[in-house]
């Protein structure tokens, strides 16, 4: 029985890690978001909002106050990549959904600060109070890799419904 006992505490012990689920962050900030954390990716709260991250890949969540539209949004941070980036180019520019809300997204590609070429997604929209922005970065090489995860983490964006 000892050994029974034995066995299975050593197999409960290598098994634990294995069984680790997602999370949720949310934002102490009111009114508040939530945000989906998977399994081995880390929650980085800040003034602004919060980055979610794994390796070189994550989603940065930032709170604005005040209401601009998307569009605008999107065209104000523009120039700050095009700045930074090497052969900065725009991929894609459209119409979303965005935590239930209505808002827009590009996708830039090029070589950022790095040095290793990568994609950047940002994804705006406003509630009539706040707008949200998610600037969702991953270099090309482990774009494949950690999307489906990122592509989670956008999917949960949740923000509280406006009073």
């Amino acid at each position: 029985m000892l050994r029974l006992l034995s066995f299975l505490a050593v197999f409960l012990a290598a098994v634990s890690p294995a069984c680790a689920a997602d999370s949720t962050y949310r934002d102490p900030r009111q009114p508040s978001f939530t945000l989906l954390v998977p399994d081995g990716w880390t929650a980085t709260s800040n003034n602004h909002g919060v980055m979610v991250s794994r390796d070189d890949n994550y989603l940065m969540l930032r709170v604005f106050s005040g209401t601009m539209s998307p569009g605008a949004l999107l065209v104000q941070v523009r120039p700050q990549f095009e700045q930074q980036w090497k052969q900065f180019r725009e991929i894609e520019t459209g119409r979303t959904r965005f935590g239930g809300l209505d808002g827009t997204f590009v996708i830039y590609g090029g070589v950022p600060p790095s040095g290793i070429e990568s994609i950047q997604r940002i994804v705006a929209a406003t509630n009539g109070q706040l707008t949200y922005a998610a600037f969702i970065g991953m270099p090309v090489g482990k774009a494949q890799q950690r999307k489906a995860d990122l592509d989670r983490i956008e999917r949960s964006f949740t923000p509280d419904p406006v009073r």
